[in-house]
């Protein structure tokens, strides 16, 4: 007869484990694209309930393509707008300046469409989707107080909505908490913040109230002195998403706080009709204070990276935020992703991360800053800046930025 042979159970190894401090749409869209490369997610913030603040946001082709990969491009179908065209205004008299069609036309050049959503929409969908994702925990009510970090594995303490200290220990930390990033101060890399004398004025109008030139399925810009004036539908079709950009100072506590119509309203007194009367139809605005961050130093030690605002806050005159946030994520998942790293090796894989993010974010950084620039001259250089949109083609505007919509950071060797 044969031999017995002593057989042995093998139980599948465990999946290496990756925590997330901060549930945004950055720390979401993270928690969904590193779950998928194969890791377990535990996915932490301080507030009990998820609120966004804020109003609307573009999400250019770089971040839907990447959007559609965890199914959130249709989760947003019926909220999202897909505007037709980018339409610039010139803010005294109301003259057209340009306009770059978008709609199924920039879809098909650039691989993935142009859309606009409310950022409560985008982030719900994320937070439905990583609450029903097997491999990923919520947890809330929990704010990150300490980082203590070894050879095996890094441990972060929280506090609970009761005092308790909570450890919670894994291979990887991503701080994915904001401007004011507790993970990014407690792994010591810290960088100072920079005001940019600029305050953003949102709000939201109902489209029955608004202009019967604002519903329309545009993204408009009009331009002046010391100022600009964004809008466009969100939620549907339902709102139209107004933003006020003016040079400011600010004085309050914290960087966003109630404004009023009056003040708003006298910032634009010049403005053609048709600006006034969008900026009248508004009741309530909320202020911001624009503070970035300058494109310099590391996110990244042995086992901890950041990622979105945590890692590079961006002044929004590229309407790049969000989109940078979410190609952070997907980036990181695809260098953590077998047959890469894993939970060994991640100093290395961390690194190679940095050196492929940070380039490209202080560059788009950078251009931020240089359009809100643009967008505010006045006198010679503003009509010098008019007379060039009149006369270039208005998809000139689109190809100028190539390298930012056809980007795909999936890809590590793009």
């Amino acid at each position: 007869m044969p031999e017995d042979r002593e057989q042995s159970e093998t139980s599948p190894a465990p999946l290496p484990h990756c925590l997330i401090a901060g549930a945004g749409i950055g720390g979401l869209a993270a928690a969904l694209f590193i779950a998928d490369a194969g890791w377990r997610v535990t996915i932490c913030d301080r507030e009990p309930v998820l609120q966004e603040v804020g109003a609307g946001l573009q999400l250019a082709p770089n971040a839907s393509r990447l959007l559609a990969d965890i199914g959130i491009l249709d989760d947003l179908d019926d909220i999202a707008v897909e505007p037709a065209a980018i339409q610039i205004w010139r803010g005294e008299d109301g003259k057209a300046m340009s306009r770059a069609e978008l709609g199924r036309k920039a879809a098909t050049r650039f691989g993935a469409p142009f859309i606009v959503v409310h950022r409560a929409d985008l982030q719900n969908a994320l937070l439905k989707r990583a609450e029903t994702h097997p491999a990923i925990e919520l947890r809330l009510g929990l704010r990150l107080a300490d980082i203590r970090e070894n050879d095996t594995a890094i441990a972060a303490l929280f506090e609970g909505a009761d005092g308790a200290e909570i450890r919670l220990e894994a291979d990887l930390l991503v701080g994915a908490d904001g401007l004011w990033s507790r993970a990014r101060t407690l792994a010591g890399l810290p960088a100072p913040t920079r005001y940019s004398g600029k305050t953003a004025w949102r709000t939201l109008i109902p489209r029955e109230e608004a202009p019967l030139f604002a519903r329309e399925a545009d993204v408009n810009l009009w331009m002046g002195p010391d100022a600009h004036l964004v809008h466009y539908p969100v939620c549907g079709g339902r709102e139209i998403n107004v933003v006020a950009i003016i040079e400011d100072e600010w004085r309050e506590e914290g960087w966003s706080a109630p404004g009023s119509p009056d003040i708003l309203a006298s910032h634009f007194r010049g403005w053609s009709r048709k600006a006034r009367d969008l900026i009248g139809a508004a009741d309530h605005w909320k202020r911001w204070a624009l503070v970035d961050r300058a494109p310099e130093g590391r996110w990244s030690r042995a086992r901890m990276t950041l990622l979105g605002d945590a890692a590079h806050p961006m002044m929004p005159f590229l309407a790049q935020g969000a989109s940078q946030a979410i190609e952070d994520a997907a980036a990181l998942a695809a260098l953590l992703r077998p047959p890469g790293a894993g939970s060994t090796g991640l100093a290395q894989t961390l690194r190679r991360y940095d050196a492929l993010r940070i380039p490209r974010t202080a560059r788009i950084q950078k251009e931020a800053r240089r359009q809100g620039s643009l967008y505010h001259l006045d006198g010679i250089k503003a009509r010098l800046r008019d007379s060039a949109l009149q006369l270039l083609p208005g998809d000139t505007l689109l190809h100028r930025f190539s390298w930012v919509f056809d980007h795909d950071a999936r890809r590590p060797d793009a």
